[in-house]
């Protein structure tokens, strides 16, 4: 008999407790779920009526299918208890409750150099101003990264000169079908050795030791809540090393090999064999390259994009129009490459960083940036090489909270998912004076907005969600035509050039998902070579994107 008193006290004690710390509420206002199949209005009435001593009044509908309404009382009149308590029992009610406050929450790591973070979360620490930062205390709220719903783990792969592999903040990839150090191809993928990555420069499986390419790396994926050194933008991510980032152009391409056929393998074995990689970062190129002349590289990151894996590129460190002056690659063409320029502390674009209307997408912090270094270490470094690992990893923390529905038409189709998965990154940046009118998005990247844009459109208010608003255009570039597919019906697509006037418009009609532009305006008069926007406007959403018609 003891022993029970004793259980019937303590769980008082816990409920008690828990009451204790119930979350403020709005006084006087109540949320009420009244039965279904009941004449809504009638009840409104009565229980208005039964209630009159508290002044119950019906202020809002909250939710139609679930017969939520929003009320209103006099808290002057009755105590919060007692009323909650009658209106829970009353005949008509499914449920009522409190209309509580809700905080935003920010989630914050407890590695020690975090505060020096600026980038991640801009509180003037440094002298910089107030929240010129990507949000990320706010996204790591929804995901850290590393796995998807479906139990894909992500890899970003950092192209780069090498990079610390037993660095004891970074998560590194392993190829775990493969042998090391046996000569032999073990997983017949034809990378012989390949268990810790690739070294393009000398064929092999070792990766050497580099202090940029570890920097990149902790940037876009150092392990974060460790207690130790920094954090990543994704948590959790695995860092796929590649040294291939200077030299010659065949070195530049058989780095990218690697990753293609990795990827590759996994989407034809359903991720039996390869790597899950979501993103490739570049954080390297050639001043004042034309793409033309590097024809092969440009492809990769198409070839890459059909596989569902959008890469990143850092611009020139030099204050120029990439628009003008060319770029390897931030000037590609490829719907599947994200340019990135560098912003400072104080939100503004960095004075020795490129920009570009057409070429270079957004910005991302890229000075004084702490990150991971050669043998356990942790240093500054600055440039737009610092800028782009930050999209990087702001790419796989997206893919780590699409939901499974959205997941399982990436297996269908990852390049368009992909597309869109750019999309939200560019749509979801914070538009800063500096970066007006000189980039694509005109801000500076925002992690936390994307993954709001993610999760807004990923399901309706049914739950199901919807196939999403895709339009890409392949060749691009192009000569003499290109092919614009799309995912909409009853729509329309308008051709403009940079001058914004039209040149051709087309209407979207029903089973149709796809038309060829050959080049010509309205007259069928054809136009000249050069930059054109094609706008797919369905219903109220629309999306614009740039093609290059070669002559």
């Amino acid at each position: 008999m003891q022993k029970q008193i004793c259980v019937i006290v303590f769980i008082f004690l816990v409920i008690f407790s828990l009451l204790g710390k119930e979350a403020a509420y709005v006084q006087g206002e109540m949320l009420i779920q009244i039965k279904p199949d009941l004449e809504s209005d009638s009840i409104l009435r009565s229980l208005s009526e039964d209630f009159q001593t508290a002044a119950l009044q019906s202020k809002r509908l909250l939710s139609k299918r679930m017969n939520i309404y929003l009320f209103e009382f006099n808290a002057n009149r009755v105590s919060d208890a007692e009323i909650l308590l009658l209106v829970k029992q009353h005949p008509f009610v499914l449920e009522a409750q409190f209309n509580h406050y809700v905080e935003q929450r920010s989630t914050y790591p407890n590695d020690p150099s975090f505060d020096n973070q600026w980038a991640l979360e801009n509180t003037g620490q440094t002298g910089g101003l107030f929240d010129a930062d990507i949000d990320a205390p706010e996204a790591w709220d929804i995901t850290t990264g590393g796995v998807t719903v479906l139990g894909d783990t992500l890899i970003v792969a950092i192209v780069d000169g090498g990079c610390y592999i037993a660095h004891n903040d970074l998560n590194m990839w392993k190829n775990y079908e493969e042998i090391p150090g046996n000569g032999i191809d073990d997983d017949e993928n034809g990378y012989t050795d390949d268990y810790d990555g690739w070294n393009a420069y000398n064929h092999i499986g070792i990766i050497p030791t580099h202090s940029h390419g570890t920097h990149v790396s902790g940037i876009a994926a150092a392990i974060g809540n460790n207690n130790l050194g920094v954090s990543g933008v994704n948590w959790n991510v695995k860092v796929m090393p590649i040294a291939g980032s200077s030299g010659v152009e065949s070195i530049v391409v058989e780095a990218y090999g690697y990753v293609l056929e990795m990827r590759a393998r996994y989407n034809e074995t359903n991720g039996e064999h390869g790597a899950f990689v979501v993103a490739t970062n570049a954080s390297f190129g050639v001043n004042y390259g034309n793409p033309a002349n590097y024809p092969l590289w440009s492809a990769m990151y198409d070839s890459l994009g059909v596989y569902g894996v959008l890469s990143t590129g850092a611009t020139m460190n030099i204050n120029a129009n990439v628009d003008v002056t060319g770029d390897m690659p931030t000037a590609c063409d490829s719907d599947y490459l994200i340019t990135v320029t560098s912003t400072t502390k104080n939100d503004e674009k960095y004075s020795s960083a490129a920009y570009g209307l057409t070429t270079i997408d957004l910005g991302a912090p890229g000075i004084g940036i702490i990150s991971t270094d050669n043998y356990n270490t942790f240093t500054y470094k600055s440039g737009t090489s610092m800028a782009t690992p930050h999209v990087t990893g702001a790419i796989a923390l997206l893919f780590s909270a699409a939901d499974e529905d959205l997941l399982l038409q990436y297996q269908q189709n990852p390049a368009e998912i992909a597309l869109l998965m750019k999309q939200f990154i560019l749509d979801g940046v914070d538009i800063i004076p500096d970066l007006e009118n000189v980039t694509v998005s005109g801000g500076r990247l925002n992690i936390f907005n994307s993954l709001q844009l993610l999760q807004n459109s990923s399901t309706n208010e049914e739950g199901i969600t919807p196939v999403p608003l895709i339009c890409y255009n392949y060749p691009n570039p192009f000569n003499p035509e290109t092919t614009i597919y799309f995912t909409a019906e009853n729509a329309e697509i308008i051709i403009y050039n940079l001058k914004g006037q039209k040149i051709r418009q087309y209407s979207i009609f029903n089973n149709q998902s796809s038309i060829v532009w050959d080049g010509t305006d309205e007259n069928n008069q054809p136009v000249t070579s050069g930059i054109y926007l094609y706008k797919f406007q369905a219903g109220e959403v629309s999306v614009t994107k740039k093609m290059l018609m070669l002559k």
